[in-house]
């Protein structure tokens, strides 16, 4: 039982460092570090739900999966527009 309050502990401690990282990336200029940027926050929103889950605190579960579905949906969105930026460059470097 008290390796559950451990967990608990200190693994709050390590989803604030995460998403303090995640923050930091996200609001880079540099297209690469903002994308690792949005996988970094869609992993530590959901340890957060999954703490909170061992807590009984629903209501913050589900902001947590709410979270990182936003994350996973901007880092996909953002993928996606790095291809075709690099595709319309490549096609203005052609001419």
């Amino acid at each position: 039982m008290e390796d559950y309050f451990i967990v608990l502990q200190y693994g709050q401690w390590l989803i604030l460092i995460t998403s303090i990282l995640a923050l930091y990336q996200v609001s880079s200029v540099n297209h690469n570090t903002r994308l690792k940027g949005y996988l970094v926050t869609a992993l530590s929103r959901f340890s957060g739900a999954i703490i909170f889950l061992f807590v009984d605190l629903f209501a913050f579960v589900i902001a947590n999966l709410i979270q990182t579905f936003i994350a996973l949906r901007g880092y996909f969105k953002n993928k996606s527009a790095e291809k075709i930026i690099s595709k319309s460059t490549q096609d203005i470097e052609k001419f």
